[in-house]
C-alpha cells in the first residue's frame, strides 16, 4: 500500500491558503461574518500562513449546537482561521492521501457523488438483480452512533497506514483529538476521515464477502442478493468485522425482499421521500423543544394535533388508493 509524504507543504502554499479562504467565506452564511472575512482578509491569510510554517497550530474551541431534520445531531462550528486550515487538510493533504484507495460506490464527501450518486446506484442495483435474478434481498444495515462510536487510536493507525510525513500526522492527530468522544459532525476533515473510517470494511464486503452490489453513504449501506440466507452470513460477518472497529450495527439493520418498502438515504426504492419519517422526526424534535422548556405544553399539544391530523389524512389517502 502507498503511504505518502510531502503533503504538509501544500498547506503552507499562499494559493492554497487563499483557495480554502474563498471556500470558507462562500460556505458562510452569517452576513456579518462575511463582511468581516471580506475586510480583513489579508490578515486571516497571513494569520494561517504563520500559524503553519511555524507549525503553532492549536485547535480552537468549538461553538456546539443541535439540529433536529432529518433527526437530532450535535453539530459544531469553528472560528475562520479554524474552518481555514480544516480545509486545507481536507484538500490537500486528507483527499490525496485518502482517496485512491476508497471504492466507487463509497459515495458520501466526494467530488460528482453524494445522496443522489447513492440513489441513483441503488436504483441501478434493483435493474439489475430484477434482471438477473426475479426475486433478490436486500441487506440494509446502520451503525449505532456512527461519528460518536469512531474509535481514535484505530482512525490513526489507519491514517498511518496512508502518510507517513510525521509533520502531517502531528495536525491530523491535533484536530481528530480535539473531537471527543469520536468525531464532531460539521468539520470537513470529520466527513473524509468517517468516510475512512469504514474503508476497510468495503474491501471486506466485496473482496471477501463477494459481494457484486454494495453501495455506502457514511453508516448507511445496502448489500444486494440473491440468496437471503447468503445475507443473513454476510451480516453476522460484518457484525464480528464491526466489533474489531469498536462499532455496532444497530436495531435498524435487517433484511428485505425485493418487494418490501424500505428506506435509503431518507427515500423509498422508488426514489421518494418517506413523509411518515418527516412526521415522526419533527414531532420528537418539537418534544425535545418542551423538554427543555423552549416551548410551552400548549404550543407542543397544537404541533402534535396538527401532525397527528397530517398523519391521519395519509393513512386515509393510501386506504383509498387501496380500495
Amino acid at each position: 500500500m502507498k503511504r505518502y509524504s510531502n503533503l504538509y507543504q501544500n498547506i503552507c502554499n499562499i494559493k492554497n491558503i487563499e483557495t480554502a479562504f474563498k471556500e470558507v467565506r462562500k460556505n458562510t452564511r452569517n452576513e456579518r461574518r462575511v463582511y468581516n472575512m471580506k475586510q480583513y482578509k489579508a490578515y486571516y491569510i497571513n494569520e494561517v500562513y504563520q500559524i503553519l510554517n511555524t507549525h503553532n497550530y492549536s485547535v480552537g474551541k468549538y461553538h456546539k449546537f443541535i439540529i433536529y431534520e432529518p433527526k437530532e445531531r450535535l453539530i459544531v462550528s469553528q472560528n475562520i482561521i479554524d474552518k481555514i486550515i480544516n480545509h486545507l487538510i481536507a484538500r490537500y493533504i486528507l483527499y490525496p492521501a485518502i482517496l485512491p484507495c476508497l471504492i466507487d460506490t463509497n459515495v458520501a464527501s466526494r467530488k460528482g457523488l453524494g445522496t443522489s450518486a447513492g440513489i441513483k446506484i441503488a436504483k441501478e442495483y434493483r435493474r439489475q438483480c430484477k434482471v438477473k435474478y426475479g426475486t433478490y434481498y436486500i441487506l440494509k444495515c446502520d451503525i449505532s452512533k456512527f461519528f460518536y462510536s469512531i474509535d481514535h487510536e484505530i482512525l490513526k493507525r489507519k491514517i498511518r497506514r496512508r502518510i507517513k510525513e510525521k509533520t502531517t500526522l502531528e495536525i491530523i492527530y491535533k484536530i481528530i483529538d480535539s473531537n471527543s468522544p469520536g468525531l464532531f459532525i460539521g468539520s470537513m476533515t470529520s466527513q473524509i476521515l468517517a468516510i475512512f473510517y469504514l474503508n476497510d470494511l468495503d474491501h471486506y464486503i466485496k473482496e471477501s464477502l463477494k459481494i457484486k452490489y454494495y453501495v455506502r453513504y457514511q453508516d448507511d449501506f445496502l448489500l444486494f442478493h440473491q440468496s437471503k440466507e447468503y445475507l443473513k452470513y454476510c451480516q453476522e460477518q460484518i457484525k464480528k468485522f464491526l466489533e474489531k472497529e469498536k462499532l455496532q450495527l444497530n436495531i435498524k439493520t435487517r433484511i428485505f425482499k425485493s418487494t418490501d418498502n424500505y428506506m435509503f438515504l431518507g427515500r423509498n426504492p422508488k426514489g421518494r421521500y418517506i413523509r411518515y419519517r418527516d412526521i415522526n422526526r419533527k414531532l420528537k424534535a418539537r418534544k425535545y423543544k418542551y423538554e427543555i422548556g423552549q416551548i410551552t405544553l400548549s404550543s407542543f399539544v397544537n404541533s402534535a394535533t396538527c401532525y397527528a391530523g397530517l398523519l391521519e389524512r395519509k393513512i386515509s389517502e393510501l386506504v383509498k388508493r387501496k380500495l
